[in-house]
């Protein structure tokens, strides 16, 4: 039967000790670290020590007892399952709250509600200013000061889409410098995962765990999930002798819908390996070249100069590249084969073999090599004579390749941003709508108020530099020249608001009558009279009209049997009035060639401009709601995996305790076996003495 040994025992309540010690240590840890940002609760990792196996012809009287506790590691409490969740929720979090930045942004241009008179927007109250100004010209038709005044008020309204088209440029700049500067920080993440990686490895080969590095790992790889959509993934690493280590990879998160698409499972960090991001750029076109035109090649087919050497300039959809991966030396990621041989049983097929398949190495272009090479050896047969050998080896290299990233590849605060520079909504191209995003309709960024912003300043100077630029026509409204008779085309008189044939605008441009003072009222420049691709950045008085050569025409109509106007007659006057409060339709392909042809909005002016801000509004509550969805989950996994990995007083405290009745309750026991057994040495065989 068993008995109290004489060593065997104390080394139990000495591993009891050392369990117990280790666990304080643990705990003592624990307690320290509970402000530490990213620690995770560690445990101490005990397993129960038997030593030898059974005697086949042992007493089954004879119990076998476990021989004390072994510490074996040290050990973190984490849930892999909400460290998933919490992270792709952080993406949409990241994408959300981006989005929501841009929007406000915008927002201090668009939403003007209050700003101006009557409660409206500064512009919208300036339309209304000059809507004032054209009715005191009314009221005193042919009075020069009451042409300046709408002259001074159109003034006004042009410097204000000025201001409104400046401001919506910086903003775009400053996304770009933003959008910069998260690329730099993504990259940063990533070598510093890939720096922790290899640490860890190193360390993990030598037998420490490194559990304070992971911690750092776990928290750079929960900022990296804000940023982009990633998968984790976890494995063992063969490294030779029977060894394995553990290694992390990191994978963009199969974000685009397209099931086709596979460059959005790209590995970001691959063990000791990274990848860097950075923006996609295109060769810097010369000023005024159409942009119809291939860059790459001269009028006459042959390439121009190296694209690397000519300026770059980031890509309108601002796409994101990846390049290969490669170790903090800078050495690149490769995957080569061992040889595979195949032995030619005579001279003729080794040499037909080298014919079909030459020796070298075949590239595919999309990251691997292969290397042929042709041998021979010389052995010994049975007989002692020289055997030639025929040999052909085969090694596969497997190398990473740069990539480049789809439209709807990446998902977090990188894409959110690159979606506030490039999406047009609305203006979007039938072409980019079909080959690179169909749902680019739909999504607004900066480019669609700058269009929309260009589009109403674009369809204002139009129709007020039309009703500044008609011919005259008598009481019937019947086109005349400038000796009152009528224009005719096929024997019949020409009607003013009739849809003209092409003959017919023919004879009236030809042959009619233009009242004194008419022109363009605005310009694409100060300088010049041109109204040919205004935009809100451009939108200017015209140089006649700021110089008096050219003033608002007041009637279009010269009674017969006069030769000029009634001084009194404003007509044209009262139709400018009207056109600013009549509703046209705006169409996004005027400002955009192949841009949809269904008209976006239909209003006036100042009601084109209030929508705008509208559709903005809308977009902020939708993306606010979006966000604190997000947030509250986001917050409500942490909160789980703090439950499970953060530190917690009571229960460090209940691990105190514990392990100190089992550190006293160990050294008791070490003194009961040396009390029993020197009873046992010392007190036996005296009995009667």
């Amino acid at each position: 039967m068993s008995s109290i040994g004489t060593f065997g025992s104390f080394t139990t309540a000495r591993l009891g000790i050392y369990s117990a010690h280790k666990g304080l240590s643990v705990t003592g840890n624990n307690i320290s670290n509970i402000n530490t940002v990213g620690y995770t609760r560690q445990s101490l990792d005990q397993v129960s020590l038997h030593v030898g196996g059974a005697d086949r012809y042992h007493s089954s009287y004879d119990v076998k007892i476990g021989n004390g506790a072994l510490a074996v590691g040290v050990s973190q409490l984490r849930d892999p399952y909400l460290d998933i969740r919490y992270r792709s929720e952080s993406a949409s979090v990241g994408a959300m709250n981006a989005k929501l930045e841009g929007l406000n942004n915008l927002a201090a241009i668009f939403d003007e509600v209050g700003d101006g008179d009557d409660e409206n927007g500064v512009i919208g109250a300036q339309f209304s200013d000059l809507l004032r100004a054209l009715q005191n010209l009314t009221d005193q038709t042919n009075q020069g000061q009451y042409d300046t005044q709408v002259r001074t008020s159109a003034e006004t309204l042009v410097t204000l889409f000025n201001s409104a088209a400046s401001q919506l440029e910086e903003i775009r700049k400053n996304t770009v410098t933003g959008m910069e500067k998260k690329v730099t920080e993504v990259n940063e993440i990533l070598n510093n995962i890939r720096d922790l990686n290899t640490s860890i490895r190193k360390s993990e080969i030598h037998g420490d765990p490194a559990l304070e590095l992971r911690d750092e790992r776990n928290r750079l790889i929960d900022d990296l999930s804000e940023f982009v959509k990633i998968d984790v993934i976890y494995s063992e690493e063969d490294i030779g002798c029977g060894m394995t280590v553990e290694k992390l990879s990191i994978r963009l998160g199969n974000a685009n819908p397209d099931a086709s698409v596979d460059t959005d499972t790209a590995l970001l960090v691959d063990g000791m390996f990274s990848t860097q991001l950075s923006i996609r750029t295109t060769p810097k076109l010369n000023e005024g070249a159409d942009k119809d035109v291939n860059p790459y090649l001269k009028p006459d087919g042959t390439p121009t100069a190296d694209e690397a050497e000519a300026d770059q300039v980031y890509s309108e959809n601002y796409d994101i590249n990846l390049s290969k991966l490669y170790d903090y030396r800078g050495r690149e990621w490769e995957d080569v084969s061992k040889p595979k041989t195949t032995a030619f049983k005579t001279e003729a097929d080794y040499n037909a073999a080298q014919a079909a398949n030459p020796a070298g190495t075949v590239d595919d272009g999309k990251g691997t090599k292969t290397t042929t090479a042709y041998y021979t050896t010389t052995t010994k047969d049975a007989a002692g004579k020289d055997v030639t050998n025929y040999i052909c080896a085969v090694t596969t290299a497997k190398y990473t390749q740069e990539v480049a990233l789809d439209d709807n590849d990446l998902y977090g605060s990188l894409q959110a941003t690159r979606e506030t520079l490039s999406e047009a909504g609305e203006f979007t191209t039938k072409d980019h709508i079909a080959n690179i995003d169909e749902g680019a309709a739909t999504k607004r960024g900066i480019p669609y108020y700058q269009h929309s912003l260009d589009l109403l300043a674009r369809q204002f100077a139009t129709i007020m530099n039309e009703a500044n630029n008609g011919y005259m026509v008598n009481e019937k409204n019947e086109y005349i020249d400038k000796d009152g008779n009528v224009l005719t085309e096929g024997g019949n008189p020409i009607v003013k608001g009739t849809d003209l044939t092409d003959a017919q605008k023919a004879v009236v441009e030809a042959d009619g009558y233009r009242p004194e003072g008419f022109g363009n009222l605005f310009s694409n420049h100060g300088d010049g009279d041109d109204a040919e691709g205004i935009t809100a950045a451009n939108l200017s008085i015209a140089a006649k009209w700021a110089s008096g050569d050219v003033n608002i025409v007041s009637t279009y109509i010269r009674p017969t049997n006069f030769d000029e106007s009634a001084s009194t007659q404003n007509s044209n006057v009262v139709h400018m009035r009207a056109l600013l409060e009549e509703s046209f339709d705006y169409f996004p392909s005027s400002v955009v060639d192949d841009a949809s042809g269904v008209p976006m909005f239909r209003g006036n002016f100042a009601s084109m401009f209030n929508s705008i801000g509208g559709v903005l509004a809308n977009d902020q509550r939708s993306t606010n709601i979006k966000l604190n969805s997000y947030y509250n989950r986001a917050i409500e996994l942490d909160t789980g995996r703090d439950s499970v990995s953060g530190v917690d007083l009571n229960d460090e405290a209940m691990n105190l305790m514990q392990y100190q009745k089992s550190y006293s309750a160990a050294c008791r026991l070490m003194t009961t076996l040396d009390e029993a057994l020197d009873k046992l040495i010392n007190g036996t065989g005296t009995t009667g003495r």
